[in-house]
């Protein structure tokens, strides 16, 4: 079963987001925390090479409002999920 990692300051948002968009979505799990970027595309990169998952490596946040805006006191979290592949 293919997988899935990434970053993110919203993980209920992308959870929600990739619920809508990976065909059979499972065993959504936030793997760390981190407070900057910087490690948690660190941690992303090594663990989507280690497993052999996709990943956007550098962060996929989609969109966001303006009330939304990201501040530097954000927390990083990375995540992970199953999916099922697609077939031809």
């Amino acid at each position: 079963m293919p997988c899935r990692i990434g970053i993110t300051t919203d993980p209920e948002g992308m959870r929600d987001y990739w619920q809508h968009q990976a065909p059979g979505f499972t065993n959504w799990e936030i793997l760390s925390m981190f407070r900057s970027e910087a490690a948690a595309k660190e941690y992303e990169t090594g663990y989507a090479l280690r497993n052999r998952c996709d990943a956007t490596l550098g962060g996929f946040e989609g969109p966001r409002t303006a009330r939304e805006a990201k501040t530097q006191y954000d927390w990083w979290y990375v995540y992970h999920f199953d999916y099922t592949a697609a077939t031809p």
